[in-house]
């Protein structure tokens, strides 16, 4: 199963990639807050066999509107959490 990471810059070299059958990460230019990535191959058994290695479920795999691929979207890491603010006033310190 080759793996090749590409670009933002290099998405269709990433699509002819994945055309041949190999499996193409780029990074996913919808969401540029969080980090995620568009997986794609033209092979569902290499997508599947990607996804059990990480976890993923394959019900995730969809088929390309526009280009003969499968494609899923990947978020390795989880969301950055914002800490919660206090609400009120801060509490009053008492002098020594």
């Amino acid at each position: 199963m080759p793996i090749k990471i590409f670009g933002i810059s290099q998405i269709p070299e990433a699509v002819n990639w994945a055309e041949t059958g190999g499996i193409a990460i780029h990074e996913n230019f919808h969401t540029p807050r969080r980090a995620s990535y568009h997986v794609i191959s033209a092979r569902k058994e290499n997508l599947e066999a990607f996804c059990r290695k990480l976890g993923l479920s394959p019900e995730r795999i969809k088929a390309s509107e526009f280009f003969r691929f499968w494609h899923l979207t990947w978020q390795p890491f989880p969301p950055q959490q914002k800490p919660k603010r206090g609400r009120g006033r801060p509490p009053k310190h008492q002098s020594l």
